[in-house]
């Protein structure tokens, strides 16, 4: 099973109108304080990897925001040093850093790929000026254009671009464009995100208050369809509900997540599981500084996942990919006989057409409740329908 790790960066230049996440405006000041602290942390859980895993390495490692490109060259550096001089990684590990275009520069991307950082996900939302100004975007697309290409000239292979769709006013022939440019630029994943109306964000309160109007649910559907059959014919693999790559260049860190692998995560608000516990960080930025310069742990909760849980998580994250979920390898894992278990959210879901089962067992549908011989039905394999992956949602909440 993966092994992950990541490090949560809290700063930004400017605070998007969609977003949500833990994070707030850079200041040198503040950068100092919390790279001392998260050096702490990352000190702490290098003795609680030998203690809790022996000898195992890491697999991947994600630095995520925020905007970890918001922070200088040399403290990225730093950083990313300090995270492999402590931590050990298999030989073939995956590094990723999220980068926005408009925090980036040719001295700072050949600092984090001489690090060891070897994939590089560009968080560039549009190629439309105009939609990138309402997002609240620093960068331009030419700009976009040009952190590729700069990242490219850096050593950077495995280079991913994120897009937003959905936006208020976007229309099919705009987000087409955005999508065509994206090609054009021949990255090796693209994340495709529906725009998410949050409570609290600067977004939610302009269309509460009238100001904006969410675009229809109809238009949204019709550029995600759109998405999925343009970059298939380009030789993209849909192989999760908003992620597409090359062959070869799935993400590997979220994989882990998906397969419901363990993961430490570090700083301000991460969230980590480690056999049956998950545990939070303050989100609290003075108590995150406060808890680490006393060398004390800055989790604020720490809960237990039975295994009836676990299996419930299992299900509905392993459907997130388009490959679906092994059913006998779930069963063996969680001591479940899974088709038996969840046989009328199953049944129901296959007559609504959003899951497809196959496998010795055939047709779902027509196995008894009461069937008594599980060896041959758990040898399937279960997955969203088209229809389902539009549906996902419906389809996740029955195994929740």
């Amino acid at each position: 099973m993966a092994f992950s790790l990541y490090v949560h960066i809290p700063f930004c230049l400017k605070r998007c109108i969609y977003c949500d996440f833990v994070s707030g405006i850079y200041s040198d000041e503040k950068a100092d304080a919390y790279i001392k602290a998260l050096k702490q942390e990352i000190l702490n859980i290098s003795h609680e990897i030998v203690l809790r895993k022996g000898s195992e390495h890491l697999s991947s490692l994600y630095i995520g925001g925020g905007t970890p490109t918001s922070l200088s060259a040399i403290t990225l550096y730093d950083l990313i040093n300090y995270i492999f001089q402590h931590l050990r990684f298999i030989e073939n590990y995956e590094a990723t850093i999220e980068a926005n275009p408009g925090t980036l520069n040719k001295e700072k991307l050949q600092v984090i790929h001489s690090s060891g950082i070897n994939r590089i996900s560009l968080g560039i939302q549009s190629f439309n000026d105009g939609e990138l100004r309402f997002l609240g975007r620093l960068h331009s697309s030419r700009d976009a254009e040009k952190a590729v290409d700069l990242a490219r000239d850096a050593g950077f292979e495995n280079i991913g671009i994120d897009l937003i769709y959905g936006i208020p006013g976007q229309d099919i022939n705009e987000w087409e464009k955005t999508l065509k440019k994206t090609v054009r630029l021949k990255p090796k994943h693209i994340s495709a995100y529906e725009l998410t109306v949050v409570f609290g964000t600067a977004l939610h309160e302009h269309i509460k208050a009238h100001k904006l109007k969410r675009l229809d649910e109809e238009k949204i559907i019709e550029m995600y369809k759109h998405t999925i059959d343009y970059l298939k014919a380009q030789g993209f693999l849909q192989y999760e509900i908003s992620n597409f790559a090359l062959p070869d260049y799935s993400c590997m860190h979220n994989l882990n997540y998906w397969d419901r692998g363990e993961y430490y995560g570090l700083g301000l608000g991460a969230h980590s599981l480690i056999g049956k516990k998950r545990f939070f960080n303050t989100d609290k930025f003075e108590h995150y500084i406060e808890a680490l310069s006393e060398n004390k742990s800055p989790v604020r909760e720490t809960e237990s996942v039975d295994n009836e849980r676990a299996l419930s998580e299992a299900m509905f994250l392993g459907l997130r990919k388009t490959y679906g979920i092994n059913l006998k390898a779930l069963s063996e894992m969680y001591g479940k006989e899974i088709l038996k278990l969840y046989h009328d959210e199953i049944s129901e879901l296959q007559e609504a057409g959003l899951i497809s089962i196959h496998g010795s067992s055939g047709n779902f549908g027509t196995m008894s409740s009461n069937q008594s011989d599980c060896s041959r039905e758990t040898e399937t394999h279960m997955k969203l329908t088209r229809k389902g992956i539009l549906l996902s949602n419906e389809v996740f909440i029955k195994f929740l």
